[in-house]
């Protein structure tokens, strides 16, 4: 009986009770938004690099490195050299060591020089290996392997020839266009950085720059030699000539195999260890290494301190979340203060009918959960809605992979947080109702 007056209480007033369950709803999208967005964020976080037991890099912080080596932000402080890394692969410990050189980019992505072993070790998310939706990795100096959403926003095709640019920003002015690269792969989505980076074969990064620095070289050569006279045009022509062949010698674009890497500069390498139980002994002997100055990094404890630093962001949003929600409430509590006065003949008929104050009570409160209730399970539909029609948006746009919304100990906290303050506010007009019942007992005006 109490469960159909409700329900009819309700009906009786269908426009404010669908204004305060909108109210509710939205503000409960807010906060199951809010909290969804910052786990999977986290998750994205934690998903970028797994697999890997140490990041090596120049001496720095450790959040300097990772977010440099891993998310392609900031630069490092200093380079390795190829020698330094030979020596990190030769450890007994060590199963697999992959070099990373950054610096490069290709409108506005980052580009990463690495090798063929990069695409057969690195992990993300739960140890999931990297997957090809086209091609393959690359097998010559020349090609080079696309992220899933450098391929998709720039609509590049396998073999399409590239032109990578100097520096890191999204305009350059120093292309190299004397060296370019055909898409050899592209890989599958991720949600990780690697989605947005362009991948080619290291050494081709030092070939690369060594032939623009040559044609630059020549290009200031031939422009000095212009302005000479005409009494020293021999004499420059011969000096021009023997520059140009320096810049074309077989010393700079034809070096041997070995020299080649040896003049590798390298940003970060990532270790994987044959044994986990080695890890910070290893860890400890690259940091403690006085003749080669480097720092090398645990990726999850790194990532833990970098997610730390976000905490204050993380508790703005969820007080800002809980302020609507406290608002959305006090709207229900108007409403319902507001309905007191009309339905004090309600009341008194309620009254006639043998219904004592408690039960008065009990009804104003079963509506205010009612309220409540209807406005979570909206407010969760709206949130997965949100989500189905936004997924694609967002991965493409911040390289989130969005989950739908499911079971979570944060929903069924925020839910009973929600059915409690309906409940505590629903007390004023519930108490209002049961002294006007007793106090005017059947009548009403």
């Amino acid at each position: 009986m109490l469960a159909k007056l409700t329900l009819a209480s309700l009906k009786a007033r269908k426009l404010m009770v669908g204004l305060t369950v909108f109210s509710i709803a939205v503000s409960m999208f807010v906060l199951f938004s809010v909290e969804h967005l910052r786990t999977e964020v986290r998750a994205n976080f934690e998903r970028a690099v797994s697999g890997v037991d140490l990041i090596v890099g120049a001496r720095t912080s450790q959040l300097n490195l990772l977010l440099y080596s891993v998310f392609h932000i900031g630069s490092p402080s200093s380079n390795i050299t190829w020698h330094e890394y030979q020596k990190l692969a030769d450890m007994k410990q060590v199963k697999w060591a992959i070099p990373i050189s950054l610096g490069d980019s290709h409108q506005g992505f980052p580009v990463v020089g690495t090798t063929p072993a990069y695409f057969l070790h690195y992990r993300y998310a739960d140890k999931q290996a990297l997957r090809f939706v086209a091609g393959e990795a690359f097998d010559n100096p020349k090609g080079m392997v696309l992220g899933a959403k450098v391929a998709q926003q720039l609509m590049y095709q396998p073999e399409q020839a590239v032109v990578l640019a100097h520096g890191t920003g999204k305009v350059s002015f120093t292309k190299h266009s004397q060296f370019p690269f055909a898409v050899q792969g592209i890989l599958d989505v991720t949600g990780t950085p690697i989605d947005q980076s362009v991948f080619v074969p290291i050494e081709s990064i030092d070939v690369m720059h060594k032939q623009g620095f040559s044609n630059f070289k020549r290009q200031i050569i031939n422009k000095h030699a212009s302005k000479k006279s005409n009494a020293t045009t021999q004499t420059a022509g011969k000096a021009d000539g023997h520059a140009e062949d320096n810049a074309h010698s077989p010393h700079d674009e034809h070096a041997s195999h070995q020299d080649a890497h040896n003049n590798i500069q390298l940003s970060a390498i990532y270790l994987g260890l044959t044994s986990k139980i080695s890890t910070l002994q290893v860890q400890r002997s690259i940091n403690t290494d006085r003749q080669a100055p480097m720092s090398a990094i645990l990726p999850g404890v790194a990532l833990a301190e970098l997610w730390n630093l976000m905490k204050g962001i993380e508790s703005s949003l969820s007080l800002v979340s809980s302020l609507i929600l406290l608002a959305a409430m006090l709207g229900m509590l108007t409403m319902l203060l507001a309905s007191m006065h009309e339905r004090q003949r309600e009341i008194a008929v309620l009254r006639a009918l043998g219904a004592n104050a408690f039960l008065i009570v009990l009804l104003i409160e079963c509506e205010a959960l009612c309220l409540a209730l209807t406005g979570c399970i909206l407010g969760y539909l709206m949130t997965n809605g949100a989500i189905w029609l936004l997924t694609d948006f967002v991965q493409t746009k911040f390289g989130l992979l969005i989950s739908p919304l499911g079971y979570s100990d944060a929903l069924i906290h925020y839910t009973i947080l929600a059915l409690g303050l309906a409940g505590l506010l629903a007390l004023g007009p519930a108490l209002s109702a049961y002294r006007g019942a007793l106090n005017r007992g059947l009548t009403a005006p």
